[in-house]
């Protein structure tokens, strides 16, 4: 792995919490692994998978896949369009031994679906769990060859069951659910590369959150980054719903080395994680940024809100 790669790695916006969590969890799957057991704890799996998600996807999404010479990785770089459109490659995974090749992922109908920032507790989840899909292969991991990635349901969560979620399209979710200790467990995986984003439509409009808010909090940087659950209430509903209807309008740019605004955002006064319930449990957490930008997920576009819009959300955070 490249220098230049190592120091974008420690510009990684990853809370503290996630950080403790992964080094238990990536300690508990090996053991698991080592006693020889086929079917991997899903809560080992899955805190591993988020820390490697988190590290895995900024090299893969961000632009900051460098070759020998100092050059990007085009086949993973998102490019802006002539008509001011965002193109998310299809992922194209790295060949040979790479941190990168273990992000959580599942393959499913041809597509890569990677680990979200939306989530749902396991009540919601008995609700919303469609129709099983599949199980998941455990057959991905630092040493699987490139065409590991072309079977169905190869994954890098060990073997878990796939459904579809109750009104969301299979093309864009769907999520792992079983029980754990007789609780259960869900995870939603979603499929935001090999697309192109044309408006904030093409990615807000997928989670459904128009006239389905039901509540909304947030929290500064400070207390997102050590994990600290001190979480606000959003006051004024009619602002939030505002905000929602206007993040389908936002215009998308492409994450680059050179043209992240995140980057130097990272503080209290200008970064905010703002959690919107909505009426069927899922809670889809964005990243605001104080001149306007917005960030989902781990995808390689953010966003950005027409000014009088925006000024009105902070002015609540």
């Amino acid at each position: 792995m490249s220098n230049k790669i190592k120091q974008e790695m420690n510009r990684i916006e990853i809370p503290k919490e996630l950080s403790e969590r992964s080094k238990i969890g990536i300690h508990k799957a090996k053991k698991e692994m080592q006693n020889g057991r086929k079917r991997y704890s899903l809560t080992s799996i899955g805190i591993v998978a988020g820390l490697l998600l988190s590290i895995g996807t900024f090299a893969l999404f961000n632009n900051n896949v460098f070759s020998p010479n100092g050059t990007t990785d085009n086949q993973n770089t998102p490019i802006a369009t002539n008509s001011d459109a965002v193109k998310i490659p299809a992922i194209q995974l790295p060949k040979g031994n790479s941190i990168a090749d273990m992000i959580g992922l599942i393959v499913y109908n041809g597509k890569i679906y990677t680990q979200t920032r939306t989530e749902l507790d396991a009540e919601n989840a008995k609700v919303i769990v469609g129709e099983k899909l599949g199980t998941t292969k455990g057959t991905i991991d630092e040493w699987s060859k490139q065409e590991a990635y072309d079977e169905e349901f190869a994954s890098t969560i060990g073997i878990a069951d796939v459904f579809s979620v109750k009104g969301y399209g299979k093309d864009f979710r769907i999520m792992t659910y079983g029980e754990l200790d007789g609780k259960p467990y869900a995870e939603f995986y979603e499929n935001l590369n090999g697309i192109t984003i044309n408006s904030g439509e093409d990615v807000f409009g997928k989670l459904k959150m128009v006239g389905n808010v039901s509540s909304a909090d947030y929290r500064t940087f400070s207390d997102w980054d050590n994990s600290v659950e001190n979480y606000n209430p959003i006051a004024d509903m009619k602002i939030l719903n505002d905000f929602v209807e206007e993040l389908n309008k936002t215009k998308p740019f492409p994450r680059g080395e050179n043209s992240d605004p995140i980057s130097n955002s990272r503080n209290n006064e200008e970064f905010r994680e703002l959690t919107i319930q909505l009426n069927d449990g899922t809670k889809v957490k964005l990243i605001l940024l104080k001149n306007g930008y917005i960030y989902y997920g781990y995808m390689g576009a953010y966003f950005k809100m027409n000014d009088d819009i925006f000024s009105k959300i902070w002015s609540q955070l």
